[in-house]
């Protein structure tokens, strides 16, 4: 009668983390469910292909690499149009900077922030979110390699 109260226990120890554990959304192992406003960072670095100047809603970009959730924008038409708004930051030599002083050839870094469900959602370039530069970072100059 002992062993049988002992393994009766010991089965019940077990079970109860398997019945609290969190249900899995979809399928196990796979794609994490797309709801809510779920948003990720999307950086893309490259040379600046136009020359803004004040009052410009947007800049081109000609995306050279970007973090995981910029790739579609890579594969899209270059040079990439990159919106702004009044919110947008620019710094340049760890100063604060503003658009007009961008120059056409500098190196920039964009951060912005993109849906997650949209970019992963999207089937071609043509169907990726427009990005609306929450930061621009300007690197200087590009140097041609001798």
């Amino acid at each position: 009668m002992r062993k049988f109260l002992i393994l009766t226990l010991a089965a019940g120890a077990l079970a109860v983390p398997a019945a609290t554990a969190a249900p899995t959304h979809g399928k196990p192992g796979g794609p994490p469910s797309c709801h809510g406003k779920a948003r990720v960072m999307v950086v893309l670095k490259g040379t600046l292909a136009n020359q803004p100047v004040a009052g410009d809603l947007s800049f081109q970009l000609t995306v050279l690499h970007t973090n995981r959730w910029g790739r579609g924008y890579k594969n899209a038409t270059q040079p990439y149009t990159i919106n702004v708004d009044p919110n947008t930051r620019y710094v340049k030599n760890d100063q604060p900077s503003t658009l007009d002083a961008l120059t056409m050839g500098d190196q920039l870094v964009v951060k912005s922030k993109a849906n997650r469900c949209d970019l992963r959602n999207a089937t071609d370039p043509a169907s990726l979110p427009a990005l609306t530069a929450k930061m621009v970072v300007d690197q200087g100059l590009a140097v041609e390699p001798s």
